[in-house]
């Protein structure tokens, strides 16, 4: 990850960032900074790169040209035009999920203004996103710039030493993290929690959990509004397919559920669902002909929603495609080698149907569920990713609102 800083103050990044995690990543080259200062590209011997406004007021104005040059400069060393954003209180409010998209990128252009602002007209056309870190104003965008470094590279692999840290974090549910303890096991007369030093560790999550919902209500309850609890029902008889979706519902959340439908006790169980739920329905594009059941509507018998968020995740080869290149797109870094593509399905041995999408959409919108997004290629990480990305944007919108 390139990020690269458009500023009139590029010792303040430089001192903030090279230090402590963010230093060690840029030594590891896991992250790289550039800075480039915008007074570089003023076109007057006093390197003044500001004026007063048009139509009169307080303060002054960043002018556009100078800019415009630093930013084209930047895209020349990079080789193609890159996504700029410029640190504003009137973009977005940048949330968790801003900082998961933006980690997705190669390049980021960040551009810090002073003063008042800066001309429009350049704003309009080198900027894509506006992005805010809160609702005050700082002196500069510098401030707000090491903090939306901060926060992508986290995501960055290789920048934390435990994967896990970057992706089961405060707010990653649209809940509170839980409280953490450490060596004492007494102090100041207060104990650590007896279930942490029980080593079960499913009563741990149930612990952490409780915790969390308990802590959000408290102190932001604002964000309890739009916690869902997230439900994986799952169709998949081959074992590359499960782990495939066990690690999308763990990206998705850590307090998961998943409900194996091929299993008989879950097809005959009351499986009923209600606003504040969240179901992840993942079944194969072409259903075998050795399922449990010979129907789609039979697999969903079981389960009701009420208004129920939902998404479709559709796996494997559709009736239109060639089960032996199916797997030909999955990208490198998947949790499979080469060897697990080669045992697809046999197009000889499925019940293909025309538009398994719609029929599966209608059956589950029939049956009380909202699908939100539907996603056809789990397999690709960048695919995937975008459509938790997607999913999580729409829950911090409120999808009950």
């Amino acid at each position: 990850m390139n990020f690269h800083v458009l500023t009139l103050f590029p010792e303040m990044i430089r001192q903030g960032l090279h230090t402590s995690i963010l230093g060690k990543a840029m030594e590891r080259g896991c992250i790289t900074l550039e800075t480039t200062n915008i007074r570089d590209f003023a076109a007057n011997k006093y390197n003044r790169v500001d004026d007063y406004p048009y139509g009169g007021g307080a303060g002054m104005v960043m002018e556009a040209e100078p800019v415009y040059r630093a930013c084209k400069a930047v895209e020349e060393t990079i080789g193609r035009p890159a996504r700029t954003v410029y640190l504003t209180p009137q973009g977005r409010v940048l949330n968790q999920t801003i900082v998961e998209e933006l980690a997705m990128e190669e390049d980021l252009i960040l551009l810090c203004g002073h003063y008042e602002g800066i001309d429009e007209r350049v704003l309009e056309e080198v900027v894509t996103d506006y992005i805010s870190i809160g609702d005050y104003v700082l002196t500069g965008g510098e401030l707000g710039a090491m903090v939306l470094i901060d926060a992508v590279s986290r995501f960055v692999p290789g920048v934390l030493s435990n994967e896990e840290s970057s992706q089961f974090e405060s707010l990653q549910d649209n809940l509170l993290e839980y409280p953490h303890y450490t060596r004492p096991e007494k102090w100041h007369g207060k104990t650590v929690p007896s279930v942490l030093l029980s080593g079960d560790h499913k009563k741990i999550e149930a612990w952490r959990y409780g915790q969390s919902l308990k802590r959000t209500r408290e102190r932001r309850p604002d964000l309890m509004k739009n916690a869902v609890t997230v439900t994986c029902a799952y169709y998949a008889p081959e074992e590359k397919w499960q782990e495939i979706l066990r690690q999308t519902t763990e990206e998705m959340t850590r307090y998961g559920t998943m409900l194996d439908i091929g299993r008989k006790k879950i097809r005959k169980q009351h499986n009923h669902f209600e606003t504040e739920d969240f179901l992840l329905f993942a079944v194969p594009a072409v259903l075998p002909a050795d399922s449990p059941l010979a129907s789609w509507k039979e697999f969903f018998q079981s389960f009701r929603g009420t208004q129920t968020p939902a998404a479709l995740i559709l796996y494997g080869p559709s009736p239109q495609e060639d089960s032996q290149t199916a797997f030909a797109g999955i990208e490198q870094d998947t949790v499979y080698g080469a060897d697990s593509r080669s045992s697809s399905t046999d197009c000889a041995d499925v019940k293909p149907l025309d538009d398994p999408i719609g029929s599966i959409k209608k059956i589950l919108q029939d049956k009380g569920f909202q699908i939100l997004d539907i996603c056809t290629h789990p397999e690709s990480i960048s695919e995937r990713r975008r459509f938790l990305l997607g999913l999580r944007e729409k829950i911090y919108q409120g999808i009950r609102s």
